[in-house]
């Protein structure tokens, strides 16, 4: 089951990478919020712990109700446009995904037979670190960079599934705590950035240099 949600969550990545809606990035933020908080209960379920609802259940609200919610606040108040502008065509944005997906799979293929690790969740989130990042790369909008990040961090957190029974509740609820500090400050960010330039694109905090 562990593996089939994981080919969703890499669907998703998928699907981010043609889209040029920022509604559609908030719902995929969504989608895989959810994904998430139902496979991070596989590990819990197996050794019994005391964190099998906490953990999950702060993971759906953080990552699937609040954090999207966030988000949408700022593309309504900033008023930000809802289409993106792509400095890379879609489907060369698709064709580079694919190819950096299939060979991070290979060499998890390749790595699970020298140490035990879960292939396809292992690959899955490696996936979403370098879909974060070439969201950040190749997307000039602040915001899609905001998105970027928590695509990025969605990574880490699918990392994390497979030594989650062993930690600490503290911790987990901490990381979350990190989560939602980062995202609020960068909204700031993205707010005051706004009030003097209009575009909200990155290029505009070159005029920013001494």
């Amino acid at each position: 089951m562990e593996n089939v949600l994981s080919i969703l969550f890499c669907l998703t990545l998928l699907y981010l990478v043609i889209t040029a809606r920022l509604k559609t990035y908030v719902g995929i933020l969504r989608a895989q919020g959810i994904l998430l908080s139902v496979i991070i209960i596989f590990p819990f379920l197996r050794h019994l712990s005391v964190h099998i609802l906490i953990i999950p259940l702060m993971s759906l609200i953080v990552k699937a109700v609040i954090i999207p919610r966030f988000i949408n606040k700022i593309i309504i108040d900033l008023d930000v446009k809802r289409i993106i502008e792509p400095n890379i065509q879609p489907f060369n944005f698709l064709l580079l995904s694919v190819a950096s997906m299939s060979v991070i799979f290979i060499m998890s293929h390749v790595l699970s037979g020298y140490t035990p690790i879960e292939t396809i969740p292992f690959a899955s989130a490696f996936s979403a670190i370098v879909i974060g990042l070439l969201l950040i790369i190749f997307r000039e909008k602040l915001i899609v960079h905001v998105v970027g990040f928590l695509i990025l961090e969605n990574g880490i957190f699918l990392f994390g599934t497979s030594i989650a029974a062993e930690m600490p509740t503290i911790v987990e609820l901490g990381a979350l705590l990190d989560i939602l500090v980062v995202v609020f400050l960068m909204g700031i960010a993205v707010n005051k950035i706004s009030s003097t330039f209009t575009e909200q694109k990155v290029t505009v905090l070159g005029g920013l240099k001494d």
